[in-house]
């Protein structure tokens, strides 16, 4: 290829990019079937997770999960843009409410994958409605490897 050719090429593939990289980014009001309570199982117990979001466009959850009528742990969770990138981030607490991450800092982070109408993908953690059914699948470390822990859900 020639110089030329090269200089033609180069601002148009650029410009695509930018372009591409505008109508690709993800926006949060696309989740809007997520709003509201849900209650199901996973990890051996009975779950219970209510969304909310803001007029900017941030989603907060509570989670909680109970195994024979005692909640066993909850979560605080947030899908945001966290310095200029879409994600999702998790606080732990155990039922006095001392939280499980050792930091104290942002809790664990999820980066953004990919969003279609009826799914969020992030890496390691899947929320899907299939017919009005909630299905979560999160990648769970264990040892060396990982499992995959799947949770199950209805609007409450």
């Amino acid at each position: 290829m020639n110089l030329r050719a090269l200089l033609f090429i180069t601002p148009m593939v650029f410009t695509f990019n930018c372009f591409a990289n505008t109508a690709d980014k993800p926006q949060l009001d696309q989740l809007s079937w997520l709003n509201g309570c849900w209650k199901g199982t996973g990890l051996g117990g009975e779950v219970q997770e209510c969304w909310v979001s803001s007029a900017d466009g941030v989603f907060t959850s509570v989670f909680q999960m109970a195994k024979d009528g005692k909640q066993q742990f909850s979560e605080i969770v947030t899908i945001a843009e966290f310095e200029g990138t879409l994600g999702m981030r998790v606080k732990h607490f155990d039922p006095s409410f001392n939280q499980w991450e050792s930091d104290q800092g942002v809790g664990v982070t999820f980066p953004f994958v990919e969003m279609g109408d009826n799914f969020i993908q992030f890496d390691g953690l899947r929320y899907e409605l299939i017919d009005a059914v909630l299905h979560v699948t999160l990648d769970m470390k264990q040892g060396d490897g990982t499992h995959q822990v799947k949770f199950v859900y209805t609007r409450n």
